[in-house]
């Protein structure tokens, strides 16, 4: 996937929105038309906040219609993965859980981070019981192969289990107020991470308190410009971190962002 193939996916979806609004407006408007006995206007003022909604997913699409032809593309396929790059944007597919997906800097897709589950069920349960259920993450490079896997436990705050791509267990996540760790198989805590607010986080060794990764969102480096279109687009830097380090920086991204932006 390139950024060109995201963001027309992304203005499919404001299409969708759109023709869903609309078919919703049509409906309820004949349901209000015949509860009312043909008041029409009264019908009419019933629907307008579908219309709202339906002029805004149009606005979207114009928006993204008109700044992607200034875009400037690769269109390189080079084999990379989130564990290979330094920095890391990211965006967010629509999905009824976390479904990330990584760019490097020069545009080029490298990898994803979603949900294991892949049923028809979990488009129709509310999120807020997605997230209490136990579940399973995946991160993958661009080819599809997985790199790790993030199992949770119940609970939006449950343990996360770390494993490799041989399914070897390289740490457990868990959440303690403002300040989470990830322990050894001994229980030894090994990294901490802070919510510094909202839109950022970093991660540190506990020992030495050497950062490792740091994750920001609200700023754009000026070598990207016409490469994404979201000046808010959310960065995850790496800072001299192993390939474990970097699995273990993921953790953090599912426990922080799974309830956000899907």
């Amino acid at each position: 996937m390139t950024t060109k193939e995201y963001y027309s996916r992304i203005m499919k979806i404001y299409i969708g929105e759109s023709l869903a609004y609309l078919l919703a407006s049509v409906a309820c408007f004949g349901l209000l038309a015949y509860v009312t006995r043909g008041h029409y206007l009264w019908s009419g003022i019933g629907v307008i906040p579908l219309l709202v909604l339906m002029l805004l997913s149009l606005n979207r699409f114009g928006m993204h219609w008109i700044n992607k032809s200034k875009l400037s593309y690769d269109e390189t396929n080079r084999a990379t993965s989130p564990l290979d790059e330094n920095q890391l944007f990211i965006a967010f597919l629509f999905s009824p859980t976390l479904h990330m997906i990584f760019f490097t800097g020069d545009g080029v897709y490298a990898g994803s981070l979603k949900d294991k589950r892949t049923n028809i069920a979990m488009w129709i349960m509310p999120a807020s019981l997605l997230l209490l259920m136990p579940r399973s993450y995946q991160l993958c490079d661009n080819e599809g192969n997985m790199l790790a896997e993030y199992k949770v436990k119940y609970g939006l705050n449950g343990a996360i289990s770390i494993l490799d791509a041989e399914e070897r267990r390289i740490g457990v996540y868990r959440q303690e107020m403002r300040m989470s760790g990830v322990t050894n198989e001994y229980g030894i805590r090994q990294y901490e991470g802070e919510m510094e607010h909202s839109a950022a986080f970093s991660i540190a060794h506990s020992r030495n308190q050497q950062a490792i990764a740091a994750f920001n969102s609200g700023w754009m480096p000026a070598y990207t410009s016409g490469r994404f279109l979201d000046a808010n687009m959310p960065v995850l830097t790496f800072l001299n971190a192993t390939e474990d380090e970097k699995r273990i920086v993921f953790s953090y991204c599912v426990d922080y962002l799974q309830a956000q932006n899907h």
